[in-house]
């Protein structure tokens, strides 16, 4: 069905990644491409110069540590980005030619009753197919 599938997750909560490995799995065809995207927030530059030098990439290097030790063996390839994590997952959606999006929309507050804000900006925006799994 799809050829190049991106999993979305947030860095500080992968708690259901495995369900949508599994979403991907099925979506995918045998020789299709499964990659997995965490968006760091944006450091406030007021806040920058109070933070070590490496703190990016050691904050990277750790939201990819969390996520491998919950796939176990899986071998997916994991992207950290920074930014707004809508506006970040939809760019590199189309960057890389992925054709379909699996994300989580996760305990709506009333602005965004039936989808979260993310999941809900990222349907709105993606040019590919959007798999949201609850």
């Amino acid at each position: 069905m799809y050829k190049n599938i991106l999993i979305t997750t947030a860095a500080d909560n992968n708690s259901n990644v495995l369900q949508k490995i599994d979403v991907a799995r099925k979506l995918a065809d045998a020789d299709s491409t499964i990659q997995i995207i965490s968006v760091m927030e944006r450091i406030p530059p007021y806040i920058a110069p109070s933070l070590p030098s490496d703190y990016r990439e050691t904050t990277a290097q750790r939201i990819k540590d969390g996520i491998r030790k919950k796939i176990g063996d899986e071998s997916y390839e994991i992207h950290v980005v920074e930014g707004n994590a809508a506006h970040q997952v939809v760019k590199f959606a189309k960057r890389n030619g992925v054709d379909c999006i699996i994300i989580s929309s996760n305990r709506p507050g009333f602005p965004d009753h039936f989808m979260g804000s993310t999941a809900l900006n990222v349907v709105r925006q993606a040019v590919c197919t959007v798999t949201v799994v609850r």
